[in-house]
Protein backbone atom coordinates (compact mmCIF):
# COMPACT_ATOMS: atom_id res chain seq x y z
CA UNK A 1 0.00 0.00 0.00
CA UNK A 2 1.41 3.58 -1.03
CA UNK A 3 1.22 6.37 1.31
CA UNK A 4 0.27 8.89 -1.06
CA UNK A 5 -0.17 9.09 -4.56
CA UNK A 6 3.53 10.68 -5.20
CA UNK A 7 5.12 8.00 -3.42
CA UNK A 8 8.36 6.94 -4.53
CA UNK A 9 8.72 10.06 -6.25
CA UNK A 10 11.65 13.29 -5.39
CA UNK A 11 11.40 16.78 -6.04
CA UNK A 12 14.66 18.85 -5.47
CA UNK A 13 13.37 22.39 -4.49
CA UNK A 14 15.36 25.34 -5.21
CA UNK A 15 12.91 28.09 -4.77
CA UNK A 16 12.33 30.53 -2.74
CA UNK A 17 9.51 32.82 -0.80
CA UNK A 18 6.09 31.75 -1.95
CA UNK A 19 5.31 30.43 -5.88
CA UNK A 20 7.97 27.74 -6.12
CA UNK A 21 7.39 26.60 -2.14
CA UNK A 22 3.93 26.74 -2.41
CA UNK A 23 4.62 24.13 -5.28
CA UNK A 24 6.82 21.93 -3.36
CA UNK A 25 4.14 21.38 -0.54
CA UNK A 26 1.75 20.59 -2.47
CA UNK A 27 3.62 17.71 -4.14
CA UNK A 28 4.93 16.74 -0.58
CA UNK A 29 0.96 16.60 0.83
CA UNK A 30 0.75 13.85 -1.71
CA UNK A 31 4.20 11.86 -0.55
CA UNK A 32 6.64 13.02 -3.07
CA UNK A 33 9.68 13.45 -0.85
CA UNK A 34 10.79 16.84 -1.15
CA UNK A 35 14.14 18.13 -0.53
CA UNK A 36 14.33 22.19 -0.17
CA UNK A 37 18.23 23.29 -1.12
CA UNK A 38 18.72 26.97 1.08
CA UNK A 39 22.01 29.06 1.27
CA UNK A 40 23.96 28.29 4.26
CA UNK A 41 22.94 30.60 7.02
CA UNK A 42 20.34 32.84 5.37
CA UNK A 43 17.96 30.11 3.35
CA UNK A 44 14.86 30.78 1.70
CA UNK A 45 14.51 34.66 1.86
CA UNK A 46 10.82 33.96 3.03
CA UNK A 47 12.38 32.60 6.34
CA UNK A 48 12.52 35.98 7.46
CA UNK A 49 9.59 37.19 6.71
CA UNK A 50 8.91 38.15 10.31
CA UNK A 51 12.00 38.31 12.29
CA UNK A 52 9.74 37.78 15.77
CA UNK A 53 9.87 34.19 14.34
CA UNK A 54 13.50 33.75 14.24
CA UNK A 55 13.84 32.10 10.99
CA UNK A 56 10.70 29.72 11.61
CA UNK A 57 7.18 32.08 10.67
CA UNK A 58 4.23 30.80 10.38
CA UNK A 59 4.04 31.47 6.86
CA UNK A 60 7.13 29.63 5.94
CA UNK A 61 5.90 26.48 7.83
CA UNK A 62 2.54 26.55 5.83
CA UNK A 63 5.01 26.86 2.53
CA UNK A 64 7.03 24.31 3.23
CA UNK A 65 5.46 21.26 4.83
CA UNK A 66 6.37 17.88 3.78
CA UNK A 67 9.78 18.82 2.84
CA UNK A 68 13.73 18.48 4.22
CA UNK A 69 16.33 21.01 4.49
CA UNK A 70 19.48 20.86 2.90
CA UNK A 71 22.34 23.80 2.73
CA UNK A 72 24.22 24.45 -0.31
CA UNK A 73 26.32 27.05 -1.40
CA UNK A 74 25.33 27.15 -5.16
CA UNK A 75 28.44 29.69 -5.54
CA UNK A 76 31.01 27.33 -4.83
CA UNK A 77 31.99 24.37 -7.06
CA UNK A 78 31.18 21.84 -4.93
CA UNK A 79 28.15 23.31 -3.67
CA UNK A 80 26.89 22.73 -7.49
CA UNK A 81 28.05 19.18 -7.44
CA UNK A 82 25.98 18.03 -5.02
CA UNK A 83 22.90 19.59 -6.53
CA UNK A 84 23.84 17.52 -9.74
CA UNK A 85 24.39 14.46 -7.71
CA UNK A 86 21.39 14.63 -6.11
CA UNK A 87 19.39 16.14 -9.68
CA UNK A 88 21.59 12.31 -11.10
CA UNK A 89 18.60 10.75 -9.14
CA UNK A 90 15.90 12.76 -8.75
CA UNK A 91 11.95 13.00 -10.48
CA UNK A 92 11.34 16.79 -10.43
CA UNK A 93 13.72 19.82 -9.94
CA UNK A 94 11.85 23.58 -9.06
CA UNK A 95 13.21 26.53 -8.83
CA UNK A 96 12.42 30.19 -9.87
CA UNK A 97 15.75 32.07 -10.87
CA UNK A 98 15.41 34.13 -13.90
CA UNK A 99 16.77 32.44 -17.11
CA UNK A 100 20.12 34.10 -16.83
CA UNK A 101 20.45 33.16 -13.32
CA UNK A 102 19.41 29.75 -13.80
CA UNK A 103 21.64 29.30 -16.88
CA UNK A 104 24.69 31.05 -14.98
CA UNK A 105 24.27 28.28 -12.03
CA UNK A 106 24.44 25.49 -14.95
CA UNK A 107 20.88 24.46 -14.52
CA UNK A 108 19.97 24.60 -18.21
CA UNK A 109 17.54 21.72 -18.94
CA UNK A 110 19.47 20.83 -21.77
CA UNK A 111 22.04 19.62 -19.85
CA UNK A 112 20.39 18.20 -17.32
CA UNK A 113 18.59 16.56 -19.34
CA UNK A 114 22.21 14.73 -20.38
CA UNK A 115 22.40 13.73 -16.72
CA UNK A 116 18.83 12.82 -15.97
CA UNK A 117 16.32 11.82 -18.87
CA UNK A 118 13.69 11.37 -16.77
CA UNK A 119 14.12 14.68 -14.84
CA UNK A 120 10.93 16.84 -14.74
CA UNK A 121 12.75 20.82 -14.68
CA UNK A 122 10.21 23.21 -13.31
CA UNK A 123 11.04 26.69 -13.82
CA UNK A 124 8.73 29.07 -12.30
CA UNK A 125 9.49 32.91 -13.58
CA UNK A 126 8.38 36.18 -14.24
CA UNK A 127 7.85 36.43 -17.38
CA UNK A 128 8.91 33.16 -19.21
CA UNK A 129 12.01 32.19 -21.01
CA UNK A 130 12.41 34.66 -24.00
CA UNK A 131 10.97 37.90 -25.05
CA UNK A 132 11.93 41.47 -23.43
CA UNK A 133 11.00 41.13 -19.98
CA UNK A 134 12.84 37.94 -19.50
CA UNK A 135 15.80 39.24 -17.51
CA UNK A 136 13.64 41.47 -15.14
CA UNK A 137 12.63 40.83 -11.72
CA UNK A 138 9.31 39.61 -11.12
CA UNK A 139 7.12 39.52 -7.89
CA UNK A 140 3.09 38.53 -6.96
CA UNK A 141 2.15 42.44 -7.39
CA UNK A 142 3.56 43.08 -10.48
CA UNK A 143 1.66 40.10 -12.25
CA UNK A 144 -1.60 41.14 -10.54
CA UNK A 145 -0.16 44.79 -11.97
CA UNK A 146 0.81 43.95 -15.73
CA UNK A 147 -1.95 41.63 -16.40
CA UNK A 148 -4.88 43.54 -15.63
CA UNK A 149 -5.86 41.67 -12.21
CA UNK A 150 -5.40 44.10 -9.76
CA UNK A 151 -7.58 46.48 -11.56
CA UNK A 152 -10.60 44.35 -10.69
CA UNK A 153 -10.15 44.57 -6.99
CA UNK A 154 -8.66 47.85 -6.48
CA UNK A 155 -9.83 51.32 -6.98
CA UNK A 156 -7.75 52.61 -9.53
CA UNK A 157 -7.77 56.68 -8.08
CA UNK A 158 -6.46 55.34 -4.86
CA UNK A 159 -4.32 52.04 -5.64
CA UNK A 160 -3.51 49.39 -2.84
CA UNK A 161 -2.36 46.08 -2.68
CA UNK A 162 -5.02 43.53 -2.90
CA UNK A 163 -3.32 41.61 0.90
CA UNK A 164 -3.22 38.43 -0.74
CA UNK A 165 -0.81 36.66 -3.41
CA UNK A 166 -2.95 35.79 -5.93
CA UNK A 167 -0.19 35.43 -8.61
CA UNK A 168 2.23 33.59 -6.55
CA UNK A 169 -0.31 30.74 -4.73
CA UNK A 170 -1.72 30.33 -8.47
CA UNK A 171 1.59 29.96 -9.82
CA UNK A 172 2.25 27.39 -7.27
CA UNK A 173 -0.95 25.78 -8.43
CA UNK A 174 -0.05 25.73 -12.02
CA UNK A 175 3.35 24.47 -11.57
CA UNK A 176 2.34 21.37 -9.19
CA UNK A 177 -0.49 20.88 -11.84
CA UNK A 178 2.38 21.07 -14.89
CA UNK A 179 4.36 18.82 -12.77
CA UNK A 180 2.20 16.16 -12.16
CA UNK A 181 0.76 16.05 -16.27
CA UNK A 182 5.00 15.53 -16.97
CA UNK A 183 4.96 13.13 -14.32
CA UNK A 184 1.78 11.27 -16.19
CA UNK A 185 3.39 11.94 -19.91
CA UNK A 186 6.74 10.14 -18.43
CA UNK A 187 4.91 6.67 -17.84
CA UNK A 188 4.06 6.82 -21.08
CA UNK A 189 7.53 7.75 -23.17
CA UNK A 190 10.14 7.38 -20.27
CA UNK A 191 11.12 11.08 -20.88
CA UNK A 192 11.02 13.88 -18.66
CA UNK A 193 10.64 17.58 -19.51
CA UNK A 194 10.71 21.30 -18.97
CA UNK A 195 7.80 23.03 -17.55
CA UNK A 196 7.69 26.83 -17.89
CA UNK A 197 5.51 28.76 -15.40
CA UNK A 198 5.40 32.39 -15.75
CA UNK A 199 3.83 34.95 -13.38
CA UNK A 200 2.39 37.04 -16.05
CA UNK A 201 0.94 34.22 -18.02
CA UNK A 202 -0.61 32.78 -15.13
CA UNK A 203 -1.98 36.11 -13.83
CA UNK A 204 -3.75 36.59 -17.53
CA UNK A 205 -5.02 32.79 -17.37
CA UNK A 206 -6.69 33.05 -13.79
CA UNK A 207 -8.49 36.42 -14.96
CA UNK A 208 -8.98 34.65 -18.57
CA UNK A 209 -13.18 33.73 -18.07
CA UNK A 210 -13.54 37.59 -16.70
CA UNK A 211 -11.49 39.03 -19.80
CA UNK A 212 -13.38 36.61 -22.44
CA UNK A 213 -15.74 39.31 -23.54
CA UNK A 214 -13.40 42.21 -23.85
CA UNK A 215 -11.29 39.74 -25.94
CA UNK A 216 -14.09 38.91 -28.32
CA UNK A 217 -15.37 42.17 -28.87
CA UNK A 218 -17.40 43.17 -25.66
CA UNK A 219 -16.79 45.74 -22.81
CA UNK A 220 -13.93 45.18 -20.44
CA UNK A 221 -14.91 43.70 -17.08
CA UNK A 222 -14.59 45.83 -13.97
CA UNK A 223 -15.16 46.24 -10.20
CA UNK A 224 -18.05 48.78 -11.75
CA UNK A 225 -19.86 45.95 -13.76
CA UNK A 226 -19.02 42.96 -12.67
CA UNK A 227 -21.77 41.30 -12.51
CA UNK A 228 -24.55 43.88 -12.18
CA UNK A 229 -27.94 42.47 -11.15
CA UNK A 230 -26.59 39.19 -9.54
CA UNK A 231 -24.48 40.21 -6.38
CA UNK A 232 -24.91 42.54 -4.13
CA UNK A 233 -22.78 43.40 -0.93
CA UNK A 234 -24.53 44.39 2.06
CA UNK A 235 -24.62 45.86 5.53
CA UNK A 236 -26.70 45.26 8.70
CA UNK A 237 -27.99 47.96 11.25
CA UNK A 238 -25.04 47.11 13.39
CA UNK A 239 -22.25 47.64 10.14
CA UNK A 240 -21.38 43.87 9.59
CA UNK A 241 -21.32 43.23 5.95
CA UNK A 242 -22.78 39.87 3.92
CA UNK A 243 -22.65 38.95 0.73
CA UNK A 244 -25.30 38.14 -1.50
CA UNK A 245 -25.30 35.96 -5.25
CA UNK A 246 -28.24 35.32 -7.18
CA UNK A 247 -28.35 33.11 -9.74
CA UNK A 248 -29.31 34.41 -13.30
CA UNK A 249 -33.63 33.60 -12.89
CA UNK A 250 -36.14 35.32 -11.22
CA UNK A 251 -36.93 32.95 -9.00
CA UNK A 252 -34.12 33.96 -7.10
CA UNK A 253 -34.67 37.56 -7.24
CA UNK A 254 -38.20 36.77 -6.00
CA UNK A 255 -36.48 35.10 -3.11
CA UNK A 256 -34.68 37.60 -2.23
CA UNK A 257 -37.50 40.36 -1.63
CA UNK A 258 -39.08 38.11 -0.02
CA UNK A 259 -35.81 37.46 2.12
CA UNK A 260 -35.50 41.16 2.70
CA UNK A 261 -39.63 41.65 3.15
CA UNK A 262 -39.96 43.67 -0.03
CA UNK A 263 -42.74 41.30 -1.11
CA UNK A 264 -44.20 43.87 -2.82
CA UNK A 265 -41.78 44.44 -5.39
CA UNK A 266 -42.41 40.96 -6.41
CA UNK A 267 -43.71 41.39 -10.37
CA UNK A 268 -42.35 44.98 -10.66
CA UNK A 269 -41.43 45.77 -14.00
CA UNK A 270 -38.52 47.77 -13.38
CA UNK A 271 -36.67 44.92 -12.51
CA UNK A 272 -38.62 42.18 -13.91
CA UNK A 273 -36.02 40.70 -15.85
CA UNK A 274 -31.78 39.99 -15.46
CA UNK A 275 -31.55 42.58 -18.07
CA UNK A 276 -33.67 45.21 -15.96
CA UNK A 277 -32.22 44.12 -12.96
CA UNK A 278 -28.62 44.51 -14.28
CA UNK A 279 -29.70 48.29 -15.89
CA UNK A 280 -30.95 49.39 -12.45
CA UNK A 281 -28.27 48.04 -10.36
CA UNK A 282 -27.10 50.78 -8.42
CA UNK A 283 -31.06 51.69 -7.53
CA UNK A 284 -31.44 47.88 -6.26
CA UNK A 285 -28.28 48.08 -4.15
CA UNK A 286 -29.81 51.50 -2.44
CA UNK A 287 -33.49 49.51 -1.66
CA UNK A 288 -31.80 46.99 -0.34
CA UNK A 289 -28.77 48.44 1.69
CA UNK A 290 -31.78 51.20 3.21
CA UNK A 291 -33.55 47.87 4.44
CA UNK A 292 -31.54 45.96 5.32
CA UNK A 293 -29.86 48.18 7.68
CA UNK A 294 -32.98 48.25 9.75
CA UNK A 295 -31.87 44.55 11.42
CA UNK A 296 -29.11 42.73 12.28
CA UNK A 297 -27.28 40.28 10.11
CA UNK A 298 -28.08 37.70 12.61
CA UNK A 299 -31.80 37.84 11.32
CA UNK A 300 -31.64 38.30 7.95
CA UNK A 301 -29.27 35.25 6.99
CA UNK A 302 -31.56 32.89 8.03
CA UNK A 303 -34.56 34.38 6.01
CA UNK A 304 -31.97 34.52 3.18
CA UNK A 305 -31.33 30.66 3.84
CA UNK A 306 -35.35 29.55 4.37
CA UNK A 307 -35.73 31.45 0.85
CA UNK A 308 -33.04 29.24 -1.05
CA UNK A 309 -30.77 32.55 -1.65
CA UNK A 310 -26.40 32.20 -1.69
CA UNK A 311 -25.54 34.51 0.99
CA UNK A 312 -22.61 34.53 3.24
CA UNK A 313 -21.21 36.77 6.37
CA UNK A 314 -17.86 38.65 5.02
CA UNK A 315 -16.09 37.48 7.73
CA UNK A 316 -12.47 39.10 8.61
CA UNK A 317 -9.64 36.29 9.17
CA UNK A 318 -10.49 36.65 12.86
CA UNK A 319 -13.98 35.43 12.25
CA UNK A 320 -13.39 32.26 9.39
CA UNK A 321 -11.98 29.62 12.01
CA UNK A 322 -14.78 29.87 14.39
CA UNK A 323 -17.52 29.17 11.41
CA UNK A 324 -19.49 25.75 12.00
CA UNK A 325 -18.89 24.31 8.09
CA UNK A 326 -15.35 25.30 8.69
CA UNK A 327 -14.70 23.28 11.89
CA UNK A 328 -16.65 20.47 10.46
CA UNK A 329 -13.49 20.61 7.40
CA UNK A 330 -11.17 19.97 10.34
CA UNK A 331 -9.53 23.26 9.39
CA UNK A 332 -7.31 24.39 10.69
CA UNK A 333 -4.99 21.14 11.26
CA UNK A 334 -1.57 20.54 13.58
CA UNK A 335 1.13 19.98 12.77
CA UNK A 336 4.14 18.86 14.78
CA UNK A 337 8.06 19.82 14.89
CA UNK A 338 10.30 18.02 16.96
CA UNK A 339 12.06 21.21 18.16
CA UNK A 340 9.83 24.00 17.36
CA UNK A 341 6.80 22.59 18.48
CA UNK A 342 3.20 22.74 17.23
CA UNK A 343 1.81 24.97 13.70
CA UNK A 344 -1.54 25.30 13.13
CA UNK A 345 -2.15 24.96 9.42
CA UNK A 346 -5.30 24.58 6.63
CA UNK A 347 -3.28 21.89 4.51
CA UNK A 348 -4.06 20.49 1.45
CA UNK A 349 -7.98 21.58 0.14
CA UNK A 350 -8.24 18.20 -2.01
CA UNK A 351 -9.41 15.00 -0.75
CA UNK A 352 -8.62 11.82 -2.04
CA UNK A 353 -10.40 8.53 -1.06
CA UNK A 354 -7.42 5.97 -1.32
CA UNK A 355 -4.36 8.54 -1.27
CA UNK A 356 -5.54 11.19 0.53
CA UNK A 357 -3.03 14.45 1.66
CA UNK A 358 -1.46 14.25 4.86
CA UNK A 359 1.25 16.09 6.97
CA UNK A 360 3.88 14.32 6.55
CA UNK A 361 6.55 16.21 8.57
CA UNK A 362 6.51 19.84 9.79
CA UNK A 363 8.67 22.88 7.78
CA UNK A 364 11.93 21.92 8.69
CA UNK A 365 14.71 24.49 10.51
CA UNK A 366 17.37 25.62 8.29
CA UNK A 367 19.79 22.32 7.29
CA UNK A 368 17.82 20.05 9.47
CA UNK A 369 18.33 17.42 6.89
CA UNK A 370 21.88 18.31 5.60
CA UNK A 371 23.64 15.34 6.91
CA UNK A 372 20.98 12.80 6.06
CA UNK A 373 20.77 13.46 2.76
CA UNK A 374 24.82 13.83 2.27
CA UNK A 375 25.07 10.68 4.04
CA UNK A 376 22.77 9.16 1.03
CA UNK A 377 25.53 10.83 -1.38
CA UNK A 378 27.98 9.12 0.24
CA UNK A 379 29.74 11.79 2.63
CA UNK A 380 31.01 10.36 5.90
CA UNK A 381 31.40 12.57 8.70
CA UNK A 382 34.47 13.93 8.29
CA UNK A 383 33.81 14.75 4.47
CA UNK A 384 30.57 16.75 5.88
CA UNK A 385 32.77 18.61 8.72
CA UNK A 386 35.17 19.87 5.69
CA UNK A 387 32.28 21.00 3.26
CA UNK A 388 30.72 23.01 6.45
CA UNK A 389 34.12 24.31 7.14
CA UNK A 390 34.34 25.69 3.47
CA UNK A 391 31.20 27.30 3.69
CA UNK A 392 29.93 24.29 0.68
CA UNK A 393 27.00 23.89 3.32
Amino acid sequence: MINGALDGTRAIDVSGHVAGPYAGSLLGDLGCEVIKVELPGEGDTHRGRNPKYEGYGPSFRALNRNKKSITLNLREREGKKILLDLLATADILIENFRPSTRQKLGLDYAELAKLNAKLIHCSISGYGQSGPYRDKPGFDTIGQALSGMISLVTDLDDPKVAGVSFVDHSAGIFAAHGIMAALLARQKTGQGQFVDVSLLQVAVAFIESHVADYLNGGEAVSRENFPKGRIYSLLDCDGKPFMVHLSGHNKAWEGLLRAAELDHLIGDPRFASRRHRTERHNEIVAFLREKFRAKPRSYWLPRLDENDIPNAPINTIAEVFDDPQIRHMGIPKAIHHPAMGASNLVGSPIDLTGTPPKFYRAAPVLGEHTEEILGRLGYDTRAIAELRAAGVI
